[in-house]
Parts: structure tokens; C-alpha cells; sequence
């Protein structure tokens, strides 16, 4: 059985069911300080060992099951600024895209047994995130597909520079390529006011300036703000695939994910499941 929820959690060194005790506090007031400082915190060997391998073997196993989705995005995924004029240029920052080689295993595949779900579904998990960014609470999604996924890279797999549409991401690394597969990241490269398309630009100019490279090894829990941070996964190199898990909350009960973007993102049997 894969009953690991919390027992998956090396809680020793990180007292995540324990936030009110001296060492849950200084705990918070760390990675809050790191989120504020960097717009990411890390948690690194989050995992006990003994998950590690129970986990990243499940997720090795599942990966065959991924859908490879688009293969180019552009830093917004298609989403439109209403300020801007509709005939933009190609080189318009909102029309250039970048290569996405990765592959993902939407929740539904993943049998109900397995262990990524049980550490989902621990209450603990959305009382310490909440903590930590300091909103209201947080509830696990109703979407059968976003729930909990497995992004999967194989050799020269990458993810294109982006923004994030949600507030924050949090995602637990089970795999390392041999190479690359470095999570990239140019920290508040826009702003609520400013979309900063020139700099944009430039990023995917290949400037290489403002760049700053987050090594992520296995084990560790990741939580990241990542609608103002420009962001990318450089291509990996290989025959061992990365494989991070990515945890869907959100501060509405009950959320579903747009059923465009599930197809995109799972392929052509959601539109036969509907």
C-alpha cells in the first residue's frame, strides 16, 4: 500500500504539522523570509529517503501514461492584453514563442493508491502553504486532471519562458536529468502596472543578465511566485528524465481548470470523457 501522506515528509527537519511549536516558527520565518526576498523558498530532503524512492519509482512508472501537450507557448500562453492593439508584431513579446518539449500525467491517471495522492490529501499540506504566503486558506482543486501532475522531460525536453496565471506554485522534484533541466528564473521582471515587454523581449533575445539559475535536487519541495517572475526549464540532457510533481491549490473551493486548457494540456481524451 501507498499510504505514505505525511509519514512521507521528513518532519524532523521540517515541522510541518507542527507550526506553532519553536521550531515550526523559526521554520516559517525563514522560508517567508526567502519567498519575500527571492519570490521562491526551498525545502530541500522534504522527502524522507525511503518516499524518495517509493515516489519517484511510482512517477517512473506513470510516466509512459504523459501527454506531450503544445510544443511552442509564448510567455502568456495565448492570453491577451487588453491594452495593447490587436494586430500586434510578430516580434511582439505576446506573439513570439518558445520550444515546450515536456510531457505530463494528469491526476486522473494516477491510481487512487498512490502516494502523491495521499500527501495531496493531507490536511497538513494546505495549513502549512497557507502559512507560509500568509492569504486565506487553502483548499485542494475539484479538476479531475489538475489536481496533482507529473511533468516528465526526456532528453532535450524544456519548458518555454513563461509567466505563471496562478498566484503560486508548488512542486516537489523526485528526479534529476544527468543534465540541464535547470529550473531559470528572472525574479520580477514585470509588475502589477508594468509589463515590461522591452525586457521581456530581451530575455528571449537570449540576455542573459538578469537570469538567475535555481538548482533543485531531488527530494526537495519547491513553493514559487511566479506571475511577475519570468521563468523557464533550460533543456535537459540525457537518458535520465526529470520528473517533478506539481500540487494544485487554491484559495476557492471546489475549482475547476478551463476544459481548453485541460485538452491542451492532456490531450484528445478529455474532450471523450466529457
Amino acid at each position: 500500500m501507498a499510504q505514505l501522506g505525511l509519514d512521507a515528509v521528513d518532519t524532523q527537519r521540517w515541522p510541518i504539522n507542527d507550526l506553532a511549536s519553536p521550531a515550526g516558527i523559526a521554520m516559517l520565518n525563514t522560508l517567508r523570509e526567502e519567498l519575500g526576498r527571492d519570490g521562491w523558498c526551498t525545502l530541500p530532503s522534504f522527502l524522507t529517503a525511503a518516499a524518495l524512492a517509493r515516489l519517484a519509482g511510482e512517477a517512473e512508472a506513470l510516466s509512459g501514461r504523459a501527454w506531450p501537450g503544445i510544443d511552442r507557448a509564448t510567455p502568456y500562453y495565448g492570453k491577451i492584453d487588453p491594452d495593447l492593439p490587436a494586430d500586434l508584431p510578430d516580434d511582439h513579446p505576446r506573439c513570439r514563442t518558445s520550444p515546450r518539449n515536456m510531457a505530463q500525467v494528469a491526476y486522473d491517471q494516477i491510481p487512487g493508491d498512490n502516494a502523491l495522492r495521499h500527501l495531496y490529501q493531507s490536511q497538513v499540506m494546505p495549513d502549512f502553504l497557507a502559512a507560509v504566503l500568509e492569504p486565506p486558506p487553502f483548499f485542494p482543486m475539484a479538476c479531475p486532471y489538475q489536481v496533482v501532475n507529473i511533468s516528465v522531460m526526456n532528453d532535450s525536453g524544456s519548458q518555454n519562458w513563461h509567466f505563471d496565471g496562478a498566484q503560486f506554485s508548488t512542486t516537489l522534484m523526485l528526479q534529476k536529468p544527468e543534465q540541464g533541466g535547470v529550473f531559470e528564473c528572472v525574479p520580477q521582471l514585470r509588475s502589477r502596472g508594468d509589463q515590461n515587454y522591452a525586457g521581456v523581449g530581451r530575455v528571449m533575445d537570449g540576455d542573459r543578465s538578469g537570469v538567475v539559475p535555481v538548482e533543485v535536487d531531488a527530494r526537495t519541495l519547491m513553493i514559487f511566485r511566479g506571475e511577475l517572475s519570468l521563468h523557464r526549464v533550460s533543456p535537459v540532457a540525457g537518458p535520465r528524465k526529470r520528473l517533478l510533481v506539481i500540487f494544485h491549490y487554491d484559495t476557492t473551493p471546489g475549482l475547476m481548470g478551463p476544459h481548453v486548457v485541460n485538452q491542451a494540456l492532456y490531450g484528445p481524451r478529455v474532450e471523450r470523457q466529457t
